[in-house]
């Protein structure tokens, strides 16, 4: 086995990432039994998903590890490469299309992709900042960041960022400005250097 896969299969929270990704499974078998509550449900896989992100850089012995020989760097590339799980689950979803829910394919994937690698990316540079245990901080928020759109735009008249088929424009500019966030947030926590 290689040094990097035993290195993940021991070093990566497997529990609450699995945890996540199933909570994400369930809340699409919710979508195919409800496809009316779309609107609320794809947000809520997607927070799932973005959830599962935020635990893949918890360590419980960050300190030993920071200073391996291999490096910090090789630590954090090898668990960014985790990211997959959770953006296969999204994948699976999108692609599955539950019931026929009209989610339009290209913005849905970038939405998904998008928010996943911010939240993997934040996971990652709080890792390099010797947070042990970033996933228990970053999952809350990012559940209540993801639904809150959906609350606030049932409260008030505003425009959706998870519209149930075509994207319009302003939330693609939305979801690129997002993507834009999220490949610089991981482009600066895998900079090589042990700290920032």
């Amino acid at each position: 086995m290689s040094a990097r896969l035993w290195y993940l299969r021991r070093g990566v929270a497997w529990l609450p990432v699995l945890g996540c990704c199933g909570a994400a499974l369930v809340t699409a078998l919710l979508l195919m039994r409800w496809p009316e509550s779309a609107g609320v449900l794809v947000p809520a896989v997607l927070a799932c998903c973005a959830s599962a992100a935020a635990f893949l850089y918890d360590e419980a012995a960050l300190p030993v590890v920071a200073v391996t020989p291999r490096g910090a760097g090789w630590r954090r590339s090898a668990r960014l490469g985790v990211t997959l799980v959770p953006l296969t689950v999204w994948a699976l979803v999108v692609s599955l299309r539950p019931r026929d829910v009209p989610l339009a394919r290209p913005g849905w994937w970038l939405l998904g992709v998008a928010t996943v690698l911010l939240v993997a990316g934040s996971a990652a540079l709080a890792s390099r900042r010797l947070v042990s245990m970033p996933g228990a901080l970053l999952a809350p928020i990012v559940a209540v960041a993801a639904i809150a759109p959906v609350t606030l735009s049932g409260m008030f008249t505003w425009g959706t960022v998870y519209p149930i088929g075509d994207f319009p424009d302003a939330v693609w500019r939305v979801w690129l400005v997002v993507a834009a966030a999220a490949a610089s947030v991981c482009a600066a926590a895998l900079r090589p250097g042990l700290r920032p």
